[in-house]
């Protein structure tokens, strides 16, 4: 589910998708894509994604985030599991767990932290080191959605009201994304619907944000891919693997969902101001 959501996010346990072999004919031939959505299609589409926002209740998936920066041409891959528990508003919760970071040189090693949004903060949890940051992103008494745009630390525009969305962003059907990460997708392509996402000048999104593209399962609506185009040329793409749609929550997904027990942890604490 995202910029600040994807920034941190997740990461998958299948492996990064390996990069895009070059084609020898000396005119490229463009790779397989899901074909866009005319406009028409594009506000029915919005409004089934409101409608599941509205009776939604659970969302489980492992991802695999990269990171790309522009200036450097290096990447980033996080792998992890994510799981939101809660229709859209102010009683859902969202859990990432990373579980391993790969640098630039394929380097990998364990990561570990857990993030954990409820009731109004953001936490971060480093088992390995007993640490827990605590960071308030709304005062007590006010709702906050943290996926909602414009309002949640990470705003993903995915089962949120349709004028929301159109508020914040214009809104056009789109191909895959073309960048090697996404090469997994492209034999599921007539399965996948995609919707480009422009930030409105004056938006908070169009400061940093380019654009964000957004796959679905065009059955389902389960988020299947998000790549976050940045002003600078950077990029988060995730991939979503494994997902579940309002299949119910077993017990290591009610696990990332509840603090871990904190006895002798140093705990940082920040509140609004």
């Amino acid at each position: 589910m995202f910029p600040a959501l994807l920034a941190f996010l997740i990461a998958c346990q299948a492996a990064p998708p390996a990069a895009m072999d070059v084609p020898e004919a000396t005119t490229p031939t463009p790779p397989p894509v899901a074909s866009p959505a005319p406009t028409d299609e594009v506000d029915a589409l919005l409004t089934r994604m409101e409608a599941q926002g509205k009776s939604m209740k659970d969302f489980t998936a492992s991802a695999t985030v990269e990171k790309f920066e522009a200036l450097t041409e290096e990447k980033e891959i996080r792998r992890g599991r994510i799981v939101v528990e809660g229709a859209v508003g102010p009683t859902r919760k969202v859990a990432i767990i990373v579980d391993e970071f790969i640098d630039s040189s394929g380097r990998g090693s364990t990561d570990g932290r857990r993030f954990l949004f409820t009731g109004g903060w953001f936490d971060e949890f480093d088992c390995a080191r007993k640490q827990c940051i605590r960071r308030q992103v709304a005062r007590a008494g006010e709702s906050v959605d943290p996926l909602r745009v414009g309002e949640g630390p990470f705003p993903v525009p995915l089962g949120q009201p349709k004028a929301d969305i159109l508020r914040e962003f214009t809104v056009t059907g789109s191909t895959l994304p073309v960048a090697p990460f996404f090469k997994s997708l492209v034999p599921r392509a007539e399965a996948l619907v995609a919707l480009r996402l422009v930030p409105r000048a004056g938006t908070a999104m169009a400061r940093d944000t380019a654009a964000l593209t957004i796959v679905l399962d065009k059955a389902t609506l389960a988020p299947e891919a998000i790549d976050v185009e940045q002003v600078n040329g950077d990029a988060t793409r995730a991939l979503f693997r494994h997902g579940k749609l309002d299949a119910g929550l077993d017990a290591a997904a009610r696990d990332l969902l509840t603090p871990p027990a904190m006895d002798g942890w140093k705990i940082d604490t920040r509140p609004l101001a």
